[in-house]
């Protein structure tokens, strides 16, 4: 397993390890590997592949328990802590990119072969589905209420 950092950020790699604080050579937390294959796995997108990094972390050092010894204890509870924060602010900073690359739209007869398709079950709601007014207080006509 190798570990490398280049603080003038120029891999992928080295954004991530920089936006996970995984910098420093005396304590390395992931190895370019597993770095590598995230980044791999989310299509080379670094803060998607940060984010997966995280959630790594986070299930590596969960399962350590405090120990101590005279005078000294290290609480994993602070370290994993600090990184689920970490998460939060990356999944708000990504908001707005699922990462799911889409078509914004079907094409018209895609939509129809769906719609044609025998097991295809329809949306309770539906557009137009409630543009008539009935007889409440706003139904037209009526004097206490608004006209459409």
């Amino acid at each position: 397993m190798s570990w490398s950092f280049n603080e003038s950020l120029t891999t992928d790699r080295d954004k991530v390890r920089l936006r996970i604080g995984d910098t420093d050579t005396n304590d390395q937390i992931l190895s370019n590997e597993t770095i590598d294959a995230l980044l791999t796995e989310h299509g080379s997108d670094v803060m998607l592949a940060t984010i997966s990094c995280v959630r790594a972390i986070i299930a590596k050092y969960a399962r350590n328990m405090t120990r101590g010894a005279v005078g000294m204890t290290a609480d994993m509870s602070v370290f994993v802590a600090h990184y689920q924060e970490l998460l939060s602010d990356l999944i708000k900073q990504n908001r707005g990119n699922s990462g799911v690359r889409y078509k914004s739209a079907f094409s018209e007869s895609r939509k129809e072969t769906i719609e044609s398709d025998d097991d295809y079950i329809r949306p309770f709601a539906a557009v137009g589905r409630d543009d008539y007014p009935g007889s409440g207080q706003n139904s037209p006509g009526n004097d206490n209420g608004d006209d459409y």
